[in-house]
């Protein structure tokens, strides 16, 4: 085999640097359209919370996709909805900067719901982002015969940042090897911005508090897990123990909530906490000791200060 001078290597690495892509892509949609899903799948890992409820997703979440050729930093975005209540348009906000932020946005749609007021609703959000390369992915492919993209294509095309249409199934993971490559390819020549081995820029006790919040709402009904957040007010690292330690404070709208949260005799929030920990322990890879408690903090979800406190406004 004939021996590379050095030179030779020099080219190579100038030629890999120069083709590497990087940059951010928001993922945008209607609450439950499979966008954490995607994410999950995506990222080979419990990333997003999933749930079979809406507007699940509440804070703008990062994952960080590192390829041989590109770095993609996904920023799962929170469900895009009619709602006129002012929490609900503070999330629409958030998800119209992040999208406005981004190198590409990715739009998914669900495949029972292509003729749907939600799509109409997702066209005339993606009408305030023209500057910024889209691409449509149509989810859900699983759940029936292929569909007809060929008017859904139509109905996409007037947005002149529109770059391809992708049927998917995030659920077993069809079709997204080709979305990605398309994705990857739209983003800017640009070294990495993250190290190779970061998944994500989140932190920690974000994943905690998430992780908490996802079994309120597998537990619990009706408005109480959409007036509830989590903070997570200890954690830290017994080292002697070899034992993570968690205190989280569940914030509710009301007395009633509250009582509702830990249930009767204590039922329920002690399913919470088992549950939690069982992931908890899972993600971490460490033996979890979770302490919980429930907190009434009436009209949080109108309070700026706590608001961002707890993340859902960032500026």
């Amino acid at each position: 085999m004939e021996k590379k001078n050095s030179s030779d290597n020099h080219s190579n690495d100038e030629s890999k640097t120069t083709d590497f892509r990087a940059g951010f892509i928001s993922i945008v949609g209607a609450p439950n359209v499979g966008k954490s899903t995607f994410l999950n799948r995506v990222m080979e890992g419990h990333f997003a919370i999933v749930t079979d409820k809406p507007q699940t997703t509440r804070t703008v979440i990062r994952a960080i996709k590192n390829l041989d050729n590109a770095q993609m930093i996904f920023i799962d975005t929170p469900g895009l909805h009619t709602s006129q209540k002012a929490f609900n348009k503070i999330l629409i906000q958030s998800a119209l900067n992040a999208c406005k932020e981004s190198d590409v946005v990715l739009a998914l749609i669900s495949a029972e719901k292509i003729h749907h007021e939600e799509t109409e609703f997702l066209l005339t959000f993606l009408r305030d982002i023209r500057q910024t390369p889209l691409v449509l992915a149509i989810n859900k492919i699983d759940k029936l015969e292929l569909p007809d993209t060929t008017e859904i294509s139509k109905d996409f095309s007037s947005l002149p940042n529109i770059k391809g249409v992708y049927p998917i199934s995030a659920l077993l993971g069809s079709g997204i090897d080709p979305l990605l490559k398309t994705l990857a390819e739209l983003l800017p020549k640009s070294p990495p911005l993250f190290p190779p081995d970061m998944e994500t820029d989140m932190t920690e006790r974000f994943f905690a508090s998430e992780i908490i919040r996802e079994k309120i709402f597998l537990l619990t009904k009706d408005e109480i897990p959409y007036e509830i957040a989590v903070e997570i007010d200890q954690f830290k690292e017994d080292k002697e123990k070899n034992m993570l330690v968690i205190t989280a404070i569940i914030h509710v709208n009301r007395p009633s909530q509250k009582r509702i949260i830990i249930g009767k005799d204590g039922d329920l929030i002690k399913k919470i906490g088992m549950a939690a920990r069982k992931d908890l322990e899972e993600f971490f890879h460490i033996h979890v000791y979770l302490d919980l408690w429930v907190r009434v903090n009436k009209n949080w979800m109108k309070n700026p200060r706590m608001l961002r406190e707890f993340g859902i406004i960032t500026r």
